[in-house]
């Protein structure tokens, strides 16, 4: 509820800023000002209720709403950095008709921006490819594929034909191992239209992995495990389980609400995590969290898999990205040691993105260098 209310005085504060904007940028008359105020205030206040009502209910007219609501939330998004640029650049040009102006090319700006963000996300996951030295893994295991899918957020602002091609394109690769690194799922996605057995889809020869992301906590854990079981989707809590008799698979709960729902620290989910592992194997650690790995890799992890971070998605939340975590996305080294941080497998809230594309991760193993 803090959440909440914290996030809707910052989504309604930054509405206003937009709206105060335009419509003193325009000199719009009193009259259209305040239609113009009603639009944004309806428009800024329906993204809660539309997120709430979609977790519990998938009468038709939710999905729509949910929809716009979400694209309101990415245009604003991309309206306040255009606006910011504009403010900036006010501070230098001082011309009598700059603002006017400024306030037109800010509006132009976000509206090609928006309309390519939806396009860039309505174009799909890509596939992403990269190659890991793993030189305590077998020869006969030489070339072992994982492929990684993460921040799914199944809800109903995904379609079943979206889930459909994910689920082609993973098998398509033919995976040895998936693994699911973290917030699967934003409501209970089994009462949709053949969710669940869409997942069961997911074949691997070694089996599917999860781990929780932090909207699995969100959604409810004990919703989370029900669902993973009807997918046939086997969940990593603290614990590790040996594949092909050489490969060590850890996962651990999201570190953030872990800590804040269930007052375990990330220092004693790893240690749990790492409790049983013979590290002459190669050991591979699940974590929704990316910042982990500092110390996952001082613990013996080989190569960690995460997401979270969804590489910003849109300004000027990919700066914040960057900004406020350590490995934010993309592939790092430290020591022996590999991280990679996918940018997600769809998106959460707007489904748009601008410098980044939704991925499926394919990962390689090799016992050389690739």
């Amino acid at each position: 509820m803090i959440f909440i209310l914290v996030f809707s005085i910052l989504y309604l504060a930054l509405n206003y800023y937009i709206y105060n904007r335009i419509a003193g940028g325009l000199n719009l008359s009193a009259g259209a000002s305040k239609v113009l105020l009603l639009i944004f205030a309806l428009a800024a206040l329906s993204f809660i209720p539309a997120e709430i009502l979609s977790r519990h209910y998938d009468t038709g007219w939710i999905i729509p709403a949910l929809y716009l609501s979400s694209v309101w939330l990415g245009v604003t998004s991309i309206a306040i950095t255009a606006f910011v640029i504009a403010d900036v650049l006010r501070i230098f040009i001082r011309a009598k008709r700059f603002r006017y102006y400024a306030t037109i090319s800010a509006l132009v700006l976000t509206g090609l921006t928006s309309g390519y963000c939806l396009y860039k996300q309505a174009e799909g996951p890509v596939i992403k490819e990269i190659g890991i030295s793993a030189p305590k893994l077998p020869p006969e295991l030489s070339g072992f594929t994982i492929v990684q899918l993460s921040d799914l957020h199944a809800d109903l602002s995904k379609s079943k034909r979206q889930f459909e091609n994910i689920v082609a394109q993973t098998l398509a690769l033919k995976p040895d191992l998936i693994v699911i690194t973290g917030d699967l799922i934003d409501t209970d996605i089994c009462r949709l239209d053949d969710f669940c057995k869409i997942l069961r889809g997911l074949k691997a020869k070694y089996g599917v992995y999860a781990v929780t992301g932090n909207h699995e906590f969100y959604t409810g854990i004990p919703l989370f495990m029900k669902i993973a079981a009807n997918s046939d989707i086997k969940v990593l809590r603290n614990t590790n389980v040996l594949i092909a008799g050489a490969i060590e698979l850890a996962g651990i709960d999201d570190a953030q609400t872990a800590k804040r729902f269930e007052n375990i620290s990330l220092q004693e989910s790893l240690s749990s995590a790492f409790k049983k592992i013979d590290f002459r194997n190669t050991v591979i650690l699940l974590s929704h969290q990316p910042d982990v790995f500092d110390l996952s890799s001082d613990m013996g992890a080989d190569l960690q898999l995460s997401g979270h971070t969804h590489a910003g998605q849109l300004p000027p939340m990919d700066l914040l990205v960057q900004i406020l975590y350590k490995y934010p996305f993309g592939l790092y080294k430290k020591g022996a040691s590999y991280l990679y941080t996918t940018c997600g497998s769809a998106f959460w809230g707007p489904p748009m993105r601008l410098f980044s594309k939704p991925e499926i991760v394919k990962v390689i193993l090799n016992p050389t260098a690739p």
